[in-house]
């Protein structure tokens, strides 16, 4: 990319960022680089124009491979889709990370807040969530995804939709079913609003300190109408209960699932890594489901 059109991407004052010399030679080296794998992998996908400047405001362990990152987006106008991912440029860091939102669009409009949860690995933008972030810092963000979008308007059918998430896939999927509890409780006031179907949420893990807001969700659950959750450990020794079970997900707890939805309104959402999201695809189109009918989003 040329510097004078990295020059354009930082003019525009409602969409670009508005940083520090420093953080622009920064951003504009990530830009002029060679496209890293996320780029690569997700350069057919939609993204929204111009990029953001957003703050570290808190970091915290959601497990022990796990960070939680709070960020403060600076523009105003920024917005994204329950299920989205924003492109991840930090300043002296020559990779640009993806990483999908956990929190849910509602949480944005309020404070201009939003939630990422990175998994550790040695990929440079993981690596530097995990050994170099501290609050204050500043980074880029721009949204995109198309693959997984939940955003219904009021006049669209009340969908049921089918949750499946698999480690660090949960991050889209958490957004997508807090959305659905947002819209729902929204329904309940206003008799115009959307109100959603049934939702079915299947989590998978393979070990229990894995399963990164489990109590969040089963409180969701637990105070919302028509959501339900359950919970699959696969390397781990444990005692199954009614809300866990010790294995993966198989087609028999799909099928389990699609009984309490509506085949002809479904909408399944899966995130997860390729294998897992290639054998629930297989599960799901084995029970009836229509391809149509499926939305994945693949994580390496």
């Amino acid at each position: 990319m040329s510097v004078m059109l990295v020059s354009l991407l930082f003019r525009t004052p409602h969409q670009c960022l508005c940083l520090t010399s420093k953080h622009a030679v920064g951003i504009t080296k990530i830009l002029t680089r060679k496209m890293s794998d996320h780029l690569d992998r997700t350069a057919h996908n939609f993204r929204q124009s111009g990029i953001s400047d957003a703050t570290i405001v808190s970091v915290k362990d959601a497990s022990a491979t796990v960070k939680l990152l709070t960020l403060q987006v600076a523009n105003p106008h920024f917005s994204f889709k329950a299920g989205q991912w924003v492109d991840f440029f930090i300043p002296g860091v020559h990779t640009v990370g993806g990483y999908s939102m956990f929190t849910p669009p509602l949480s944005l409009m309020k404070d201009l807040r939003m939630g990422l949860a990175v998994k550790y690995s040695e990929h440079a933008p993981a690596y530097w969530v995990h050994k170099q972030c501290q609050v204050g810092a500043r980074v880029g963000v721009r949204v995109g995804g198309d693959q997984i979008i939940y955003d219904p308007s009021p006049s669209d059918p009340s969908w049921d939709i089918l949750l499946i998430a698999g480690g660090i896939g949960i991050n889209p999927m958490y957004s997508i079913l807090q959305h659905a509890r947002d819209l729902h409780v929204r329904s309940l006031s206003e008799s115009s609003a959307y109100r959603p179907g049934r939702v079915e949420f299947l989590y998978s893990a393979s070990h229990t300190d894995e399963l990164i807001f489990k109590d969040s969700i089963q409180t969701i659950a637990s105070d919302t109408e028509n959501i339900s959750c359950h919970f699959y450990i696969t390397k781990e020794t444990i005692v199954p209960a009614s809300h866990i079970s010790d294995h993966r997900i198989n087609e028999a707890d799909i099928a389990t699932s699609l009984q309490r939805l509506d085949k002809d309104r479904l909408r399944c959402f899966l995130c997860g890594p390729p294998p897992m999201i290639a054998d629930m695809e297989t599960h799901l189109e084995r029970q009836g489901v229509r391809p149509d009918q499926i939305h994945c989003e693949k994580w390496w």
